[in-house]
């Protein structure tokens, strides 16, 4: 990560952080697809589209053949996801195809990243209808979340950005994962794992201390709220990544 985003991380959190309407209101180009991106860039030094676009493709079609190749390995939500991922094959993008597998794989919800809506819903029906939180979701419209063609992004509880037609999944994936660096926030500590997991694995950010700075996080052995370890690299990311090059080495 670049010495200019660890300055404005500095900076930003030397003062109390402005909520998403007052940022909307000073900086609404920060809100454009493209200007969105480009901060990113500024941020990090990387052109994170095109990044997503060469891992999403290669990665997440190893990553897939690396959970069918040892379907009996795996837990029966790993499996399910990967029944539903055969169903969906020919207009499924594969990356993600692999997120979905590696939430499950690492017991985390969806729900926690991607939200499913009508194909035909507007802003304003997302906004009506749905719960929104205040971390980033990708509103995903269509049947499946796996069959989705049109994307949202709602940050504080409201719908954000409407990418245009023109938009792919990659693009959209890009946007919902930049608007953590530029709006400097936090991975919610349900789904931190699996946003570690895009960062150090397809996006290649591999900084010193992880984005989820929660104190506390719900035991996935006894459901019970327990002390959060102070660890720079997810353990179970680091351990996915160890097993996963060494199987792709080999095959």
């Amino acid at each position: 990560m670049t010495l200019l985003y660890e300055q404005q991380r500095r900076d930003i959190n030397a003062t109390p952080s402005p909520s998403i309407s007052d940022l909307q209101k000073e900086w609404p180009f920060l809100f454009m697809q493209k200007i969105l991106l480009q901060h990113f860039c500024t941020l990090t030094g990387i052109e994170l589209e095109s990044r997503l676009q060469e891992s999403l493709a290669g990665k997440g079609k190893r990553v897939l053949h690396y959970f069918k190749s040892q379907l009996w390995k795996w837990k029966r939500e790993v499996k399910a996801v990967l029944h539903g991922i055969e169903r969906q094959m020919e207009d499924m993008d594969p990356g993600l195809g692999a997120i979905e597998v590696m939430i499950a794989n690492f017991k985390e919800k969806e729900e926690a990243l991607f939200l499913l809506a009508d194909e035909t819903s507007t802003q304003a029906d997302v906004e009506a209808q749905m719960s929104l939180p205040s971390a980033p979701r990708l509103i995903m419209l269509g049947e499946s979340i796996l069959g989705a063609k049109k994307w949202m992004l709602s940050i504080d509880g409201r719908v954000v950005l409407q990418l245009n037609d023109r938009s792919d999944f990659t693009h959209a994936l890009a946007v919902f994962f930049a608007s953590y660096y530029v709006f400097n926030m936090e991975y919610p500590e349900e789904a931190a794992t699996t946003l570690e997991f895009i960062q150090r694995f397809f996006v290649r950010i591999n900084p010193e201390h992880s984005k989820c700075t929660s104190k506390v996080q719900v035991s996935k052995k006894t459901g019970k709220v327990v002390q959060r370890k102070n660890e720079s690299l997810s353990p179970h990311v680091a351990s996915f990544i160890r097993d996963f090059i060494e199987y792709d080495w080999k095959h």
